[in-house]
């Protein structure tokens, strides 16, 4: 299969349900999971929507550790089928986030936005909905950076410098308290190489939807601890943001 092949796939309704594995044990995605329960723990929520959630790791994750009501949404109806039965103690919509918000004008204490924005070619749509169905905490991560080879292939339209995003989150009624950037050096050097090898045959083997053998997790783990030294800069190509609605 083609780079063009791949990514005129990348953005299809339910291309995110053959990612399973990939969001379960890649390093970037683990890790982030592990920076937003940080962000969390100061915060005081008793419900948690995960804004276009995938495989909703994250939202297990968050109603795992805070013991509050977990909700979560996704544009793919695949993935919304597969989390009903997988968490059935949370709830699940199928909500395409550019055009709607939960159903019913529901609101959250918090909403929580991982790694979907750069996905869609018009985003700002998408933060209006996000903060109209938060009642009060929002936190959003984002790609930053360059875009590329290896981010087209996984669907990425765009990458935030960050003041774009402040400044639409903001024009809602929001106050931004928070922001940071993580990554550098191992997570971004990782995608300089990636995108320099052999992008389209990396991509198809650790995010094609093809399981996870044991070669495949011992390399993830590997990068997993390497990981953990990007804590040491604060910079990198990962965005998290928190905003507060205005009271």
């Amino acid at each position: 299969m083609h780079v063009d092949e791949i990514v005129a796939g990348a953005n299809a309704t339910n291309v995110a349900a053959n990612w399973e594995d990939a969001h379960r044990y890649t390093p970037s995605c683990k890790h982030r999971r592990r920076l937003v329960l940080d962000w969390l723990k100061p915060l005081q929520f008793t419900d948690c929507l995960d804004a276009g959630c995938a495989q909703a790791f994250l939202l297990q994750a968050i109603v795992q550790r805070f013991g509050v009501a977990g909700f979560g949404c996704d544009m793919s109806d695949e993935v919304i089928a597969r989390n009903r039965l997988a968490q059935p103690d949370c709830s699940f919509e199928v909500v395409d986030l550019v055009r709607d918000a939960w159903p019913g004008g529901r609101q959250f204490d918090l909403v929580v936005c991982s790694e979907v924005l750069e996905h869609l070619p018009d985003w700002r749509p998408a933060v209006g909905h996000l903060t109209r169905m938060s009642r009060k905490e929002l936190l959003i991560t984002v790609p930053s950076g360059k875009v590329r080879t290896v981010d087209r292939l996984l669907g990425h339209n765009s990458h935030f410098a960050g003041p774009e995003l402040i400044a639409e989150i903001e024009s809602h009624g929001f106050t931004v308290l928070r922001r940071a950037y993580w990554g550098f050096p191992f997570h971004s050097f990782y995608k300089v190489l990636i995108s320099r090898l052999s992008p389209a045959r990396l991509y198809e083997s650790f995010a094609g939807g093809r399981p996870y053998g044991p070669g495949k997790k011992l390399v993830a783990k590997a990068l997993d601890l390497l990981f953990y030294a990007n804590d040491l800069f604060p910079c990198g190509c990962l965005l998290l943001v928190h905003a507060r609605r205005k009271s």
